[in-house]
C-alpha cells in the first residue's frame, strides 16, 4: 500500500518532478476545511506542504477480532491476551504502545515484539507487534478498549481524527467497543466490534451513523463520510421526577432472591441479578447483601474501579417512603427480615444452632490467643453458647470486620475450626507490619494482632466459591463436579483453607480422596501448624502426603525442597493430569500467577481443573 514497503526490482530517475495525475491529486493532506469544490480553487492539489511523504505514527488492535466473542462466566477469573501492531514513517523507532480500557483517563505498558533490526543508519521501517493482558473481570463496565503508539519523537496517536478530503493519514487512537449481552443460549458474553472491516467488507461501529465520531477540524464524520454542521451543545438538564427511577426500600427489599438480586449502594440502587456471575468475589458475597442497603460492606471492600464496573447495574435511586410512618405497623418484610437475622438459624449438617448469619454481623469475644511464630498467632473466639456451630460450609469463608482509626474494614477469612468444634471458632493469623511498599501494612491483620482477651470482632457469612460436599464431591458457584485426587499448593496462611478441605476429609474414614499438599514459605518457622500436617501425615498414608519448601532460610539438614515453587517440584510430589485431578490453591498472588498456574499447565494440567481461594 502507500508508503508502506515495496518490492522493487528497477528504480527509474527523471531529471524533473512528474506530471502525472495521481502525483498531484492523491497522497494529500489538505485542511480540515477544503472540500471538493474549495479544493479546485487556489492550487490546493499543487502545495507541496501538504504532499504525505512520509507515514504518520499509527497502531491497530487485531485481537479481540470484530464480532469475537468471549463467556463471561468461565473466563471471569481468568486473562485475556489483546494483541496489535503498530509503524511509524521516517525510519523512527516506536518506542511504546499504550492501552486503555477506561476511556484514556489511564494508560498502561503493552509489552512489544520487535522482529525487525535497524538498518546500518539507525533507521526502522517494520510494524512492531504489541501484546497486553488485562482481566476479564475488568472489562465489565468497559465501553471501550483504545490502544496507542509512540515513536523516538514522542509523537503519539491523538484521540481524535481530523477530516480531509481525501480521507489520508487518519490516526487516531483505534478503539475497539465492548458490549456485554446475551448469547443464543442465553449465557453473558462480551461481543468486540472494530470501527471498520478491511477493504470491501462491512460492517464495524464507526459506519454507523448513531456511532458518528466527532473530528478534530468541525462538525461530524457520517457514515458517506462528509462532514456535517455540529448543533451547538445543548445544558444538561436534571431529569423531571416524573421520569427519574426512585426505589423506596421497600421495594428494594422485595428482591432478596438468586434470581433477583438489587442492592442499595450509597443511596443508587442496583440490579446485580447479571452481575452474580461475573464478580470475582463469587455469588455470595453479592448475595448476603440482596434486598438490603450495602453501602457499608461495600466501601469497606471495594475499589473506585469496583464501584465503576457497578455503575452498568444502576437502575435507579434511594427515596424515602413517607407512606410508612414510625406509628405505622412494621409491613410483612420486616418481620420476615426479622427471622432471617434472628441468632436461631440451625445448621443442616449438624442440626444445632448456627452462630454465622449471612444477613447480619454477629459480634464473637475472643477467649484464647496462642503465638505460633514471630509475627503468626492462633486467636480463638467464643460462639453466642457452648452449643453453637460455626455454621460454615466446608471450603467456604467468612468476613471479619472492625472499625480501625474510624473506617470500616472488612477482610475474607478462613478458619482452622470446623462445625465439629462446638462453642468456638480459630483463625491461624499473619500479621504483616508497615513496609515500604506497604505503609500502613495490613490493617486488619494488626487490629486481630492487637486486641486483648474479651473483646470481640465482628463476623458475617458464610461466603465463597467452593464448597466440599464429601467423597470428592464438590461445587464451584454451584456447579457440580467431582475428583479422586487434590493437589494442594498454599503459601503462607493459604494453608488455612486447604487444612480445612483436608480434615473434612481425613475425618471420614469412607472418604477415599487422596490430597498432595505443597506448603510453602519464607522459614521453617513460618510452617503454621506443620505439626498437624506431619501427624496426619502419618495417621493417614494412603490418603494424606505433604511435602515442605522455603525459600528464604533453612537449615543444613532440612530434607524438604528449597527455592521456589515451580515445575519440576510439581511433577515430583503432585498427582499427574487427569480428569480425575483437581488443582487447589491459595497464597499471594504473585506465587499462583506466576509459580502455579503456568508450570501446572505446562505439566498438562488444564485450567478449568484449577481453582484459587
Amino acid at each position: 500500500g502507500g508508503r508502506m514497503i515495496k518490492w522493487l526490482k528497477q528504480i527509474n530517475v527523471i531529471s524533473h518532478e512528474t506530471k502525472n495525475h495521481y502525483h498531484y491529486h492523491d497522497n494529500r493532506i489538505l485542511p480540515p476545511h477544503i472540500t471538493a469544490e474549495e479544493s479546485l480553487k487556489g492550487n490546493w492539489w499543487y502545495k507541496p506542504e501538504y504532499i504525505f511523504n512520509e507515514l504518520n505514527i499509527n497502531s491497530a488492535i487485531a485481537k479481540p477480532d470484530h464480532n469475537e466473542v468471549l463467556p463471561i462466566a468461565e473466563n471471569v477469573s481468568k486473562e485475556y491476551e489483546m494483541a496489535g501492531y503498530a509503524y511509524t514513517g521516517g525510519g523512527r523507532k516506536i518506542t511504546r504502545v499504550e492501552v486503555s480500557y477506561d476511556g484514556g483517563v489511564n494508560w498502561e505498558l503493552a509489552t512489544l515484539d520487535r522482529k525487525e533490526k535497524p538498518t546500518d543508519y539507525e533507521m526502522y521501517w517494520c510494524w512492531v507487534w504489541w501484546s497486553f493482558k488485562i482481566k476479564v473481570s475488568d472489562l465489565v463496565g468497559t465501553k471501550e478498549l483504545w490502544c496507542r503508539a509512540w515513536d523516538e519523537s514522542n509523537n503519539p496517536q491523538p484521540i481524535n481524527p481530523t477530516w480531509n478530503l481525501m480521507g489520508m493519514g487518519n490516526n487516531q487512537v483505534f478503539r475497539v467497543k465492548v458490549e456485554m449481552t446475551k448469547d443464543d443460549i442465553g449465557q453473558n458474553i462480551f461481543r468486540f466490534e472494530h470501527p471498520t472491516q478491511p477493504g470491501q467488507q462491512t460492517g464495524g461501529w464507526m459506519t454507523k451513523t448513531v456511532t458518528n465520531v466527532k473530528h478534530a477540524g468541525f462538525g461530524l464524520i457520517n457514515q458517506d463520510g462528509d462532514e456535517t454542521k455540529e448543533e451547538p451543545a445543548k445544558v444538561p438538564q436534571e431529569k423531571s421526577d416524573a421520569k427519574k427511577k426512585t426505589y423506596t426500600m421497600k421495594q428494594v427489599q422485595e428482591h432478596n432472591k438468586e434470581d433477583d438480586v438489587w442492592i442499595v449502594v450509597n443511596n443508587k440502587v442496583y440490579d446485580c441479578t447479571e452481575y452474580l456471575e461475573l464478580h470475582p468475589g463469587g455469588v455470595d458475597s453479592i448475595l448476603i447483601n440482596a434486598g438490603e442497603d450495602s453501602t457499608e460492606d461495600f466501601v469497606a471492600i471495594h475499589s473506585t474501579k469496583a464501584t465503576k464496573m457497578l455503575e452498568k447495574f444502576h437502575i435507579g435511586d434511594l427515596i424515602e417512603d413517607v407512606s410508612i410512618s414510625a406509628d405505622t405497623k412494621k409491613p410483612a418484610f420486616e418481620e420476615e427480615k426479622k427471622e432471617m437475622e434472628s441468632d436461631d438459624l440451625i445448621d443442616a449438617r449438624t442440626g444445632r444452632k448456627a452462630a454465622l448469619n449471612p444477613k447480619k454481623k454477629i459480634p464473637l469475644k475472643l477467649q484464647n490467643k496462642t503465638v505460633l511464630s514471630r509475627d503468626s498467632f492462633l486467636l480463638d473466639f467464643a460462639l453466642p453458647t457452648k452449643n453453637h456451630v460455626l455454621g460454615l460450609p466446608t471450603g467456604k469463608h467468612m468476613f471479619l470486620s472492625a472499625t480501625i482509626d474510624g473506617q470500616l474494614v472488612m477482610r475474607r477469612y478462613t478458619p482452622i475450626s470446623c462445625d465439629y468444634d462446638l462453642g468456638c471458632v480459630k483463625f491461624v493469623i499473619k500479621a504483616y507490619p508497615p513496609c515500604e511498599r506497604f505503609p500502613r501494612g495490613g490493617i486488619m491483620s494488626q487490629h486481630l494482632d492487637s486486641l486483648l482477651l474479651g473483646q470481640t470482632i465482628d463476623v458475617r457469612g458464610p461466603v465463597g466459591e467452593f464448597h466440599y460436599t464429601g467423597n470428592g464431591n464438590f461445587t464451584i458457584d454451584g456447579v457440580k463436579k467431582s475428583s479422586n485426587s487434590f493437589n494442594m499448593i498454599a503459601g503462607g496462611t493459604g494453608i488455612t483453607p486447604c487444612m480445612q478441605i483436608a480434615a473434612e476429609i481425613l475425618r471420614h474414614p469412607e472418604d477415599t480422596t487422596q490430597i498432595s499438599l505443597i506448603y510453602a514459605a519464607r522459614e521453617e518457622n513460618d510452617l503454621l501448624l506443620r505439626s498437624s500436617l506431619d501427624e496426619w501425615e502419618k495417621m493417614f498414608p494412603s490418603k494424606f502426603k505433604v511435602h515442605y519448601i522455603l525459600s528464604d532460610r533453612w537449615r543444613k539438614d532440612w530434607k524438604h525442597s528449597t527455592g521456589l515453587v515451580g515445575k519440576k517440584l510439581f511433577e515430583t510430589h503432585l498427582y499427574s493430569p487427569s480428569d480425575d485431578v483437581y488443582n487447589l490453591m491459595c497464597g499471594p498472588p504473585i506465587m499462583l500467577d506466576k509459580g502455579c498456574t503456568p508450570n501446572l499447565v505446562a505439566l498438562g494440567h488444564k485450567k478449568t481443573h484449577m481453582f484459587s481461594f
